[in-house]
């Protein structure tokens, strides 16, 4: 109520109400303002007001850039035994695996553990794991995760398979992932919390392959230019064109990189430091 005005002045419920008995149309710009206004009155906390932006930027974010890459995915050959793919389950502690027939170009199903524990101590001659495979889901990398998650609900289906322009695998993304993209990393007892950035003295950083380029960003405060990349993997790939061997150097964006651990198909650990000045190197 303002003084001596008589009038209660309009807040944030009212302004929601409005939009909610459709007197008019209000854009996404005018309900971040007023979530801005509700956390400033106290009627949200900062958190809420994070997973309402979070929950807008779902139509601007592809799959491709929160998929697990097709390197990191848990899967298991059509012709695995029922002790390998028990122990790829117990192994990765996800509950649906992907099944690929030669590849894992070619993902021909899901196997869901809750389907396959009945199996647990048969003779392997009883059992074939054609017969209890799920059809697999798939979607492109271009597919935005508004979308996404209205297929998800709809299909009734808990994991997608990413596939490229060429019908390739690229990588796979789970209900859980996108829910991540609202209310941030969701953590159970059987998660191993792995630390992808380490400060080091002197102000370098060891990070994983898999650090988005955004961390490093945010991290030296630099803007890398982008290409068809997300990770600092590869980015180190664009810039080289192959896999960079350890102990190798990379510079660009006056940051230098130094491959740590490295494989035919990956890097997976690297050294990222800031290029200095000549005179500041000397002294340092």
């Amino acid at each position: 109520m303002e003084e001596g005005s008589g009038r209660k002045r309009p807040g944030l419920l009212e302004a929601v109400s409005r939009f909610l008995s459709g007197r008019r149309k209000i854009t996404e710009e005018e309900i971040q303002e007023l979530m801005d206004a509700g956390e400033e009155e106290g009627l949200i906390n900062e958190e809420e007001n994070e997973m309402i932006r979070s929950i807008f930027a779902l139509r601007d974010t592809t799959a491709r850039e929160i998929m697990v890459p097709r390197t990191d995915m848990a899967c298991v050959p059509i012709d695995a035994t029922v002790q390998e793919v028990l122990q790829a389950i117990i192994d990765c502690g996800h509950s649906r695996l992907p099944v690929y027939d030669g590849t894992t170009d070619n993902i021909i199903g899901l196997i869901y553990a809750k389907d396959y524990l009945k199996y647990w101590g048969m003779d392997e001659s009883a059992v074939d794991l054609k017969r209890i495979l799920r059809p697999p889901y798939f979607i492109p990398e271009t597919k935005n995760l508004e979308e996404l998650l209205q297929e998800f609900k709809k299909k009734r289906v808990h994991l997608a398979i990413v596939v490229d322009e060429y019908g390739g695998t690229s990588g796979l993304v789970s209900i859980e992932d996108l829910l991540e993209q609202i209310v941030g990393d969701i953590q159970d007892e059987y998660d191993i919390e792995e630390e992808w950035l380490t400060e080091e003295a002197g102000g370098s950083v060891v990070v994983d392959g898999r650090l988005p380029i955004e961390e490093l960003e945010g991290h030296f405060d630099v803007e890398i230019e982008r290409e068809k990349f997300d990770t600092v993997g590869g980015l180190l790939f664009h810039l080289t064109g192959r896999i960079p061997a350890v102990g190798e150097e990379v510079e660009s964006d006056n940051i230098r990189f130094t491959v740590l651990e490295a494989d035919e198909r990956r890097v997976s650990k690297v050294r990222v430091s800031r290029i200095l000045p000549a005179t500041a190197e000397s002294e340092a």
